[in-house]
């Protein structure tokens, strides 16, 4: 069963059970309504979350020890299992930092690490991929592009230490994820017509990472994956482009083999294990219910970088199936990745899509997790998806009576197919 992001939001020991239990009804009913969602994924091996700890708390004894591990061209390596969007993104990294301490990574480096060169000395002098400020150097140091997301292996490295209330897989009660992460405050945008700066003006609303899971290696280290959908800001330029004043580039964006990625970051931050009291109105009771919100840490900056990419094209197969019900409800085709898995919807030109759900499962009928922010991608890790089954269901219907028991998509589905791969 997939998880929210709720689920994870700690309840303060000062609300009285009643107050919890209307949250949480309140939460329930959110989830219910809310499409878009980051699920939370949870260790299934009590012997790697024992071994995790134990490591963890070797690393926090001892920082000089952490200090030596070799980190940049091996974060993927290290952290793609502990993260919700999990794959073997080491496979065919572009890896465009190398640690000195670290032995010759797998993957490939097409690209060298951008940097501003001493026009005097003919020298080096700034990698562009390296950056300061603020107190807090981050560094991208790997990435991995499919044709539906972008992976980027970041390492932030704090002068003075995190606060000890960031690390909440050790320092907090009950925190079910088995990894950690930080928010970010971004903007982002690419060298692709439809999707450039001026395409992507800052606060206009357009999809951005906020936010990066991994884990910490001590104390002042933190190494982790943020995920890019391209799907997403593909749709957020097409819908854009539905304006006629835009050029006919912008409305018929695409990603090339190759492209840069531009992300500026301007915030890193986290909740602190201490809350300050505010209020909130009961959609439906509309009494004031007070709420204990987190306090933040914020270290703000300018980290701002030119990401160099290169799709791995050749990972991608597409079923082509083109078949719908006798009320126009169907599946156009559905696409996989060596990380997930999506399928195209189908509907009546008087449809809303958001009437309806997808639901994919594999090839020994278990239902797949999302995988990142967008509910209907889907992760492969782990799973036997060489032959998948797909299925279109009512929303509502899906999330009262379908979304626990995968026995019962079949016999409720308003369209099913069966999907091969090679």
């Amino acid at each position: 069963m997939q998880n929210d992001k709720f689920d994870a939001i700690p309840i303060p020991e000062e609300l009285n059970q009643a107050v919890r239990a209307g949250i949480k009804e309140g939460l329930r009913q959110r989830r219910k309504l809310c499409r878009r969602r980051t699920a939370f994924r949870y260790s299934a091996a009590a012997a790697g979350i024992l071994a995790a700890l134990c490591a963890g708390m070797l690393l926090a004894s001892n920082p000089v020890l952490a200090a030596k591990l070799p980190l940049i061209g091996r974060i993927f390596s290290l952290v793609q299992e502990k993260v919700s969007y999990k794959g073997r993104f080491s496979d065919d990294a572009e890896i465009y930092i190398k640690d000195g301490s670290s032995e010759t990574p797998s993957g490939s480096e097409k690209h060298a690490a951008p940097s501003k060169s001493d026009n005097m000395a003919g020298k080096q002098t700034e990698n562009l991929l390296v950056q300061t400020s603020g107190g807090l150097t981050v560094t991208v140091s790997e990435t991995n592009c499919s044709a539906q997301a972008l992976y980027l292996a970041l390492c932030i490295e704090n002068e003075e230490a995190f606060p000890a209330d960031f690390i909440k897989t050790k320092n907090m009660d009950g925190y079910l994820p088995d990894y950690d992460s930080l928010s970010l405050e971004t903007n982002s945008y690419y060298n692709v017509p439809g999707l450039t700066k001026k395409d992507r003006p800052a606060g206009g609303g357009y999809p951005t990472p906020y936010y990066i899971e991994g884990q910490f290696v001590d104390d002042h280290t933190f190494t982790g994956i943020i995920r890019v959908s391209l799907d997403e800001d593909l749709r957020s330029s097409a819908a854009a482009g539905t304006d006629t004043t835009l050029s006919s580039d912008k409305k018929n964006t695409a990603f090339p083999a190759e492209f840069i990625y531009y992300l500026e970051i301007s915030d890193i931050y986290a909740d602190l294990l201490q809350y300050e009291e505010t209020y909130a109105t009961d959609p439906e009771t509309h009494e004031q219910v007070a709420l204990s919100e987190p306090l933040k840490k914020h270290y703000k900056g300018k980290w701002n970088f030119a990401i160099p990419v290169s799709m791995n094209k050749g990972s991608v197969q597409t079923v082509n199936i083109n078949r719908k019900n006798e009320n126009g409800v169907g599946i156009g085709s559905v696409e996989k990745t060596n990380f997930e898995i999506k399928a195209e919807l189908l509907l009546p030109e008087d449809a809303q899509p958001y009437d309806y759900i997808v639901a994919i499962c594999d090839a020994d009928g278990k239902r797949l997790e999302s995988q990142g922010d967008n509910a209907e991608v889907f992760s492969t890790y782990g799973r036997n998806t060489q032959t998948v089954y797909v299925y279109v269901c009512d929303y509502i219907k899906y999330m009262d009576e379908l979304k626990g028991d995968d026995r019962k998509l079949a016999e409720n589905a308003l369209f099913e197919t069966e999907v091969h791969f090679k």
